[in-house]
C-alpha cells in the first residue's frame, strides 16, 4: 500500500450527523474524548466500557450539552465471548436498526516483563483484549455495518506493532496481530462493500495505559487525547470515503503510512 500524506480540512459542525458509532474503551482517555467529540459533531454514540460510573459521567456531559443521547453498554471486555458479542449486535439492532462505525479503542499494555517470566494468564489477557475482542466484535457486527450506505471500522495500533521491544512481547504481538487482522479484513471487503477498514496509531498519548507504562515521564510530554480528535472525526466522516486500508499516525510528521508491506 502506498503512503499518503493526509491534510485534514476543518470539520463541519455536524459532520457525523445521524451516524451511529460504537466506541470501545469509552470510559476514559481517547475513548472518552472521542465520545464527546463525536456527539458534539452530531453522532449518536454507543459507549462500551468496563466502568458504568465512567460511562454515566460521559453520558451526563454529553446530554447536558444538548448533544444526541448516547447508549451505554457496560461490559468487561476481558469476558467477551461470541455469545456476548452477538447479544450486543441484537441490542444495537433493536435500539437503532443500524450501525455506521466501530472504533476499536479498548486496550491494555499488560505486564512489561521478560517473556520468560510472563504468566500465561496475563499473556492471554493482553491477546484477548487487544486482538480477540476486535475480531469478535467485528465479526458479530459486520452484518449490521453492511446494511448502511458505507461503514467504517477503525482499529487501534501502536509503534510496537512494527518495532517489537524487549519486555513488551505480549503488547507487541497483539498489536502486530491487529495490523494483520485489519489488512486481511480490508482486502476481504474492499471490492464488494463500501465498508472502510483503517488503523490509527495514536502515538504517545496522555492516557492511563501510557502513564502507567512510563511513570517517570512528565505527563505533559505526551499528547492530549483531545488533540487527536480531528483525525478520528475525519476518518469517521463521509469526507474520508476514499481512505481505505491505511494506518494513520496523527502525531507523526508523515501522517499516514501503508498498513503493512
Amino acid at each position: 500500500m502506498d503512503k499518503l500524506n493526509l491534510t485534514l480540512p476543518s470539520m463541519p459542525a455536524h459532520c457525523l450527523a445521524n451516524q451511529v458509532i460504537l466506541i470501545t474503551g469509552a470510559g476514559k482517555g481517547i475513548g472518552r474524548a472521542l465520545a464527546l467529540a463525536a456527539a458534539k459533531h452530531g453522532a449518536t454514540t454507543i459507549l462500551l466500557g468496563k466502568s458504568l460510573k465512567n460511562l454515566e459521567s460521559i453520558y451526563d456531559e454529553i446530554t447536558s450539552n444538548g448533544y444526541p443521547e448516547p447508549a451505554l453498554h457496560p461490559l468487561n471486555l476481558l469476558q467477551l465471548e461470541p455469545k456476548s458479542a452477538h447479544e450486543l449486535l441484537q441490542n444495537i439492532e433493536q435500539m437503532f436498526g443500524r450501525l455506521d462505525a466501530i472504533v476499536h479503542n479498548a486496550g491494555i499494555s499488560g505486564l512489561v516483563t521478560p517473556l520468560e517470566l510472563m504468566p500465561p494468564q496475563k499473556w492471554q489477557e493482553v491477546i484477548h483484549l487487544n486482538l480477540n475482542v476486535p475480531f469478535l466484535l467485528t465479526q458479530a457486527l459486520l452484518p449490521l455495518l453492511r446494511k448502511g450506505p458505507y461503514g467504517s471500522i477503525l482499529f487501534t495500533t501502536a509503534d510496537e506493532a512494527h518495532l517489537a521491544k524487549a519486555y513488551w512481547g505480549a503488547y507487541s504481538a497483539s498489536k502486530h496481530g491487529v495490523v494483520a487482522l485489519a489488512k486481511a479484513l480490508h482486502e476481504e471487503l474492499e471490492n464488494n462493500t463500501a465498508i472502510r477498514v483503517n488503523c490509527i496509531n495514536p502515538g504517545k498519548v496522555r492516557t492511563a495505559l501510557r502513564l502507567n507504562a512510563y511513570p517517570a515521564i512528565d505527563p505533559e510530554n505526551f499528547t492530549a487525547p483531545e488533540a487527536l480528535m480531528p483525525y478520528y472525526l475525519h476518518l469517521l466522516s463521509s469526507e474520508a470515503k476514499g481512505i481505505r486500508g491505511k494506518e494513520i499516525s496523527p502525531v507523526c510528521k508523515e501522517q499516514e503510512t501503508a498498513l503493512l508491506l
